[in-house]
């Protein structure tokens, strides 16, 4: 029997991650393979509170919407399609995923959703380049 190809596909909402996500669904439509679409919930609130977690409510009901999106997106292109949601850092919790999920390879954009402009941008993409254990796809 062929070994599954597996692929995470981190995506933050961005015109080029979904572009990630198209090209991931095409290598993986060619081995019937398996597509598990990842978005990663920043930290960043610190405080508590009644307004905090609608915030936080509203944030996960954001994070759904986008994997729904995606799901659509993926269709029936012969490929097993999953979809998760973490809490952390995200080149943090791509790198832990990738290594726990024992994944083939990681596809994802050079940038992502992220308002930092020069220097700053990629830097997730950057983080999971020079950690990841496994080949990483770059869509530009």
């Amino acid at each position: 029997m062929d070994k599954l190809h597996k692929i995470l596909v981190p995506i933050d909402g961005s015109k080029k991650s979904f572009e990630a996500l198209d090209r991931a669904l095409t290598l993986a439509g060619f081995t019937h393979g398996e597509v598990t679409c990842l978005n990663v919930i920043p930290h960043v609130l610190k405080e508590s509170g009644p307004r905090t977690k609608a915030i936080d409510k509203q944030i996960i009901s954001d994070a759904n919407i986008l994997l729904k999106k995606a799901f659509q997106r993926a269709g029936n292109n012969n490929v097993y399609f999953k979809t998760k949601v973490t809490r952390g850092s995200p080149g943090h919790e791509i790198i832990k995923l990738s290594e726990s999920g024992k994944f083939d390879d990681i596809v994802m954009s050079t940038t992502g959703s992220g308002s930092a402009t020069g220097e700053m941008l990629g830097s997730v993409s950057n983080y999971v380049l020079h950690k990841s254990k496994i080949p990483v796809f770059l869509i530009k």
